[in-house]
């Protein structure tokens, strides 16, 4: 049970959950499902590239520059590096989307980022939050905003995504990676930032 609770971890982690909240955008019933394939492809490419595969790479800088002391930032403290980091690289795939036509949408999705991981670096000064639950309910609340303000059918997507956190945040407090609170604060916090950002 354990190891399904890490695979399950991994597979949700905060890095991929931009690449899902493009495919629910991509793929929402609404008008971004007509965004060219070309278009659809690049912002695959430099979400991958700026919000998955560049924090990874840098990790072994702060490792060796003892800002963390592991991979997994078990520390409140360690978070708060590379979430700053990653703010910059989502400030450079903003700048890259913003180059192509038709990525409105995707650049909005940057842009909320960018202020959620703010957010979410503040918090982190005083009290250990849970990443995991903050970018599955930033996520959902994206979703949210398609559906009221775009006329996407996401209602389908949205409750299958609700028991994806469901299960997520379960396998956060089996792990004893977090308590109660730090989970439910975590998910309220994305989900409630992106929709009051947005709507």
């Amino acid at each position: 049970m354990k190891k399904l609770a890490e695979i399950f971890s991994y597979a949700m982690h905060p890095l991929f959950l931009p690449l899902y909240g493009l495919f629910f955008i991509f793929n929402s019933n609404s008008v971004f499902a007509f965004i060219p394939a070309v278009a659809k492809n690049y912002c695959y490419v430099v979400t991958f590239i700026c919000l998955c595969l560049l924090p990874v790479l840098t990790l072994p800088l702060f490792k060796k520059l003892r800002l963390i002391q592991s991979y997994h930032l078990s520390e409140r403290k360690e978070r708060i590096y590379p979430v700053i980091v990653s703010v910059f690289y989502a400030f450079l795939g903003f700048y890259l989307i913003r180059q192509l036509p038709y990525t409105n949408i995707v650049q909005q999705m940057y842009l909320v980022l960018i202020i959620v991981l703010c957010g979410f670096a503040i918090v982190t000064l005083r009290w250990k939050m849970s990443m995991h639950m903050t970018a599955i309910g930033a996520v959902c609340g994206f979703l949210l905003i398609i559906g009221f303000r775009y006329f996407g059918d996401v209602r389908t997507t949205f409750m299958g995504l609700l028991c994806l956190a469901g299960l997520l945040g379960t396998c956060r407090l089996y792990l004893k990676k977090h308590n109660p609170a730090q989970v439910y604060a975590g998910f309220v916090f994305g989900l409630s930032f992106v929709f009051a950002i947005l709507y």
